[in-house]
């Protein structure tokens, strides 16, 4: 079963968390990691509204600052970048959906407990029907290094929000990347071999 139907089996976390402490975090169940080395990195990274990723060798990250808030999503590396975008877009719309959190966090006596009960099966909900909520489309790309066709997932709303077509976006495959190119009706356009640095 692709990855994307099946993307609870593949998640280690997802935080939602303020400069000062956590507001709500969803663990695998039995998962017992902790994540805060990562969560204090992420926090040094000011920069709002754009998605970082962090390749940890086992484990990939994905997150994003966004109404004083800083989402984050820990999964497996078999897991694409797109996905994750597109999971953490949609906690973040949730979220905020329900809880008025400017108004929560100016109260005195908040407690980061507060939001576990009524967010839990909310995130069980998204991450066990991910594939249902019509977030991403899956794309056939050619890889003429590898010499097959590859599933590039691209997120709606980086299709849908571009300024111009064709959109281009960078899969990293097995040591190489390839640049693709996507049009408005989610149609790869072309695909190049590009060199990689960093």
């Amino acid at each position: 079963m692709p990855v994307y139907k099946n993307i609870a089996e593949f998640l280690e976390f997802i935080n939602i968390s303020n400069e000062k402490f956590t507001l709500f975090e969803w663990k695998p169940e039995r998962s017992f990691r902790r994540f805060d080395l990562d969560l204090n990195i992420i926090k040094e990274n000011p920069i709002s509204d754009i998605f970082f990723h962090r390749d940890k060798g086992n484990m990939k990250l994905v997150y994003i600052r966004k109404h004083n808030l800083i989402y984050t999503v820990g999964a497996s590396p078999a897991v694409q970048y797109q996905l994750l975008e597109a999971l953490l877009e949609h906690i973040d719309l949730k979220f905020n959906e329900i809880f008025d959190v400017e108004t929560i966090l100016s109260y005195g006596d908040f407690s980061p407990g507060l939001f576990d009960n009524e967010f839990n099966p909310i995130i069980k909900e998204i991450v066990l029907n991910f594939a249902d909520l019509g977030l991403v489309k899956r794309i056939q790309v050619e890889c003429r290094v590898c010499g097959t066709v590859l599933p590039l997932f691209v997120k709606k709303t980086f299709i849908e929000n571009a300024e111009s077509y064709p959109v281009p976006i960078v899969y990293s495959h097995r040591g190489h990347a390839v640049l693709c190119f996507i049009d408005k009706n989610y149609h790869h356009r072309g695909v190049e071999l590009v060199n990689i640095t960093g």
